[in-house]
C-alpha cells in the first residue's frame, strides 16, 4: 500500500506549532485583539506570571488564588481553542448556579462569533450552532462545549463525559456536585483534565479539601500582587478598604488565603490558635487517635477488633469528658473524646483546657453495633461524663442503652438540641422564689456558646484534622424574627455536615452542666445565683 506523504507549507506548520499548545495561549496571541492591551497593535497577551499558570497539565487541577487575577480568562481561553485543539471530543464548563454560569458562556459564545478561525467550525456559520438553557455549542468537527450547573443533588452533571472539564466558583459549589463530577472526567484520555478555579471562603468544604496538602490536586495559589497592574495605591485602598491586612476578607480576595467564612461561629484565626498545627508532632501523630469504619469493613467480624484507642490515653490524663452526635445512613455519628489537663497559658494552671484525643467515625452502622462501641469506649475511658443527643436517629441508641445498661446510665446524658436547659438564675432578693428567676436556654445554643468560649479562651487543643476544622469553621447562623420571640429573633443554625461539631459541643456542654448541678446542690435552699455560672 503506498503512503502519501504530504507537505505543508511555513504558514500551515507554524499552525500547527500553534494548535499543539494545549493551554490554547499561543492561539490566543496570535488571532485575539484586546483594546486593552498594552501595546500598539492591540494584540492580546498574557500577562507573565499567567503562561506558567495556564500551562499546567496536570489531570487534576486546582487554583486557590485571589480575585481578579486571570482564572475567568483561562476558562475562555481554552474553551475557545477547544474545538480546534481536540475535535470529537467534548468540554465541561460547570458552576454553582446559573449566575455564576451564564457570564462564562456569554463571554464563550462572543469569543467563538469573534474569531475567523473558530467560526468556520459553526455549522452555518455564525449564530449557528448554539443552543442555550442548557448551553452548548456544536462544531462541524464534532467538537463540543456544554454548559451545566450541578443542581442541589448534583444531578445536572451526570451523564457527562469530557475530555476536559472546568469549574468555576468552586468554593460554593455544592458538595453533592463536587462526588457526581468524579465519574464524568475521560481519566483514560492523554488530554483529560479537570481544572477547578475558586476564592477561599474560609476554612470547609471541598474546595478547602482538595486545595490542602496530600488531596491528589495540584494546587496554584495567585496574588493579587502578582498582577501587572497592581500598585501601592490599590494596596492601601484595599487595606483601608478591608479593614487591614489582617482582615479575613483582605487575606481571601488578595492573598488568596483561608479567611472566615460568612457569619462564622467561630473566628478564625483564634480557632487556628486552638489547632497544633505541626503535622508532624507527636500530638498529631502518635497522640491523636482517628478512627473510620463503615459497614463493608466489619462484614463476618466484630466491630470491636476494628477500635483500639492507644493506652498512652489513659497514662497521661485522668478525667475524660466525651459528646456523641448520632447517625446512621446518610449521616455519619461521630465520637469525640477530651482528656482534661491544666491550663498553662497566661498563668492560668487552676483552670483545666480540654484536648481532643479519640475521633470516631461510623458510617452506615447499624444501632447495635454503635452502642457496642459506646459501652467499649465507657468502659476503656470511664469517663466523667457521656453526652450524646437522644432525639431522631440517637432515640433508639440512648433508649437501648438505659435498656441494657442501666449501670451506665448516671455517666450517659441525653439532650435534645431544642430542649430548654436551666444554665443559671438572674439576680434575686433572699427571700425571692428562685424558679421565679431561672436563665433557660436552648441546648445547641448553649452548647456551640460554651464551645466557642472555650475556643476563645484557648481551652481546647485540637489536632490539624482539616475535615474536623472546616466543619468547625463551616456552620453559620442567622437571626430569624418569630413573633413569640423577642425583637431580635432566635438563631437558627445552617443544616449541613455539622457531626463533630454537635459532638464537641455536647462534650462541653455536659462538662459545664455538671459543674452547674455541683454548685445547686451545694447551695442549701437554692441561695440567690447572681449570674450565669457559664
Amino acid at each position: 500500500m503506498a503512503v502519501t506523504s504530504v507537505v505543508l507549507t511555513e504558514e500551515e506548520c507554524y499552525l500547527v506549532a500553534l494548535i499543539q499548545d494545549h493551554s490554547g495561549i499561543d492561539l490566543a496571541e496570535f488571532l485575539w485583539e484586546d483594546a486593552t492591551a498594552d501595546n500598539d497593535e492591540n494584540i492580546f497577551r498574557a500577562w507573565e506570571y499567567q503562561g506558567p499558570w495556564w500551562r499546567k497539565t496536570s489531570r487534576l487541577f486546582i487554583d486557590a488564588c485571589a480575585r481578579a487575577v486571570g482564572k475567568t480568562q483561562s476558562i475562555i481561553l481554552r474553551a475557545w481553542a477547544f474545538p480546534i485543539q481536540f475535535p470529537g471530543f467534548e468540554m465541561v464548563l460547570t458552576a454553582p448556579e446559573l449566575i455564576h454560569l451564564n457570564p462564562l458562556t456569554s463571554r464563550v459564545e462572543d469569543r467563538v462569533k469573534s474569531i475567523r478561525l473558530t467560526r468556520e467550525l459553526l455549522p452555518g456559520g455564525v449564530g449557528h450552532g448554539f443552543t442555550h438553557r442548557p448551553f452548548q455549542v456544536n462544531f462541524v468537527n464534532g467538537a463540543k462545549i456544554l454548559g451545566r450547573i450541578p443542581q442541589r443533588d448534583g444531578k445536572g452533571v451526570k451523564g457527562l463525559h469530557p475530555l476536559r472539564l472546568e469549574m468555576d466558583e468552586a468554593q460554593d459549589y455544592p458538595e453533592r456536585g463536587w462526588t457526581e463530577l468524579v465519574e464524568t472526567l475521560r481519566y483514560g484520555q492523554d488530554k483529560a483534565q479537570w481544572r477547578a478555579h475558586g476564592v477561599s471562603k474560609g476554612v470547609g468544604g471541598q474546595f478547602q479539601k482538595v486545595s490542602s496538602p496530600g488531596s491528589g490536586w495540584e494546587v496554584e495559589g495567585i496574588t493579587a500582587m502578582h498582577r501587572m497592574d497592581w500598585s501601592d495605591r490599590e494596596r492601601n485602598d484595599k487595606i483601608l478598604l478591608y479593614g487591614g491586612r489582617d482582615s479575613p476578607d483582605y487575606l481571601r480576595n488578595i492573598m488568596g488565603l483561608h479567611g472566615d467564612a460568612t457569619n462564622p461561629l467561630f473566628v478564625l484565626h483564634r480557632l487556628m490558635a486552638c489547632v497544633d498545627t505541626d503535622e508532624g508532632s507527636d500530638y498529631n501523630q502518635d497522640t491523636y487517635y482517628s478512627r473510620r469504619v463503615n459497614d463493608e469493613m466489619i462484614t463476618d467480624r466484630d466491630i470491636l477488633d476494628l477500635i483500639d484507642p492507644p493506652r498512652i490515653h489513659l497514662q497521661d490524663w485522668n478525667v475524660f469528658w466525651m459528646g456523641m452526635d448520632v447517625g446512621l445512613t446518610n449521616h455519619p455519628s461521630e465520637i469525640l473524646v477530651f482528656g482534661e489537663e491544666p491550663l498553662k497559658l497566661r498563668n492560668m494552671e487552676k483552670r483545666v483546657a480540654l484536648r481532643l484525643l479519640s475521633r470516631i467515625n461510623l458510617r452506615r452502622i447499624r444501632a447495635s453495633d454503635q452502642r457496642s462501641v459506646i459501652v467499649h469506649l465507657l468502659d476503656f475511658y470511664k469517663p466523667k461524663m457521656f453526652a450524646m443527643d437522644r432525639t431522631g436517629l440517637g432515640h433508639p441508641v440512648y433508649q437501648d442503652l438505659q435498656d441494657e445498661n442501666p449501670s451506665l446510665m448516671p455517666i450517659i446524658e441525653g439532650y435534645a438540641f431544642n430542649e430548654k436547659l436551666l444554665v443559671g438564675y438572674r439576680d434575686h432578693e433572699d427571700g425571692d422564689d428562685p424558679k421565679d428567676f431561672e436563665i433557660k436556654r436552648v441546648a445547641k445554643e448553649q452548647a456551640y456558646d460554651l464551645l466557642r468560649t472555650y475556643v476563645d479562651s484557648r481551652r481546647l487543643i485540637l489536632p490539624f484534622d482539616t475535615e474536623m476544622l472546616g466543619e468547625w469553621n463551616g456552620q453559620t447562623w442567622v437571626r430569624e424574627q418569630v413573633a413569640t420571640r423577642d425583637a431580635y429573633g432566635k438563631k437558627r443554625f445552617s443544616q449541613g455536615s455539622f457531626h463533630t461539631l454537635d459532638a464537641g459541643g455536647l462534650a462541653v456542654l455536659v462538662k459545664e452542666m455538671s459543674i452547674f448541678s455541683k454548685v445547686q446542690e451545694m447551695t442549701e435552699e437554692r441561695e440567690p445565683i447572681g449570674v450565669i455560672v457559664f
